[in-house]
């Protein structure tokens, strides 16, 4: 023989589930994304690279950007650091952010290269490429 507790418990444990589910047809049917309230998220990708490489580039040698090992983050504009990640041997990176406005900027760890920060608006459900451009010192 079941308790009354338990039949009560499954009892109200399925209504709940039967509830939630015909609300989300109803604004569905409505035209109501339900899923507004749910932070949309972008990819912010790109390649970090330095140069100067060489101090005098000639036709016969010329002297490619390197790419840079780096950790990349994601600030928001009072300088917050809610993301991070570290570019692979090719100084490429990807960061998945919240819809909005960021400064990315590359840590290197070490006085060169100094890489400047960029500016990157991050749309939901959208790839925004990135590049970084770091500066060797080399003149």
């Amino acid at each position: 023989m079941l308790d009354a507790t338990v039949v009560g418990e499954r009892y109200g444990r399925t209504v709940r589930v039967a509830l939630a589910a015909l609300v989300l047809i109803a604004l569905t049917a409505c035209g109501v994304d339900a899923t507004a309230a749910t932070p949309r998220s972008g990819t912010v990708t790109g390649r970090v690279t330095a140069g100067p490489t060489c101090p005098v580039e000639r036709a016969d040698h010329p002297c490619p950007p390197r790419p840079v090992s780096a950790d990349i983050q994601a600030r928001t504009g009072a300088g917050a650091v809610i993301a991070s990640t570290h570019t692979n041997s090719n100084g490429n990176y990807t960061l998945r952010l919240r819809a909005g406005n960021y400064t990315l900027v590359a840590v290197t760890h070490k006085t060169f290269p100094r890489c400047a920060g960029r500016q990157v608006t991050v749309k939901a459900n959208t790839v925004t490429t990135a590049p970084i451009s770091c500066d060797t010192g080399i003149r």
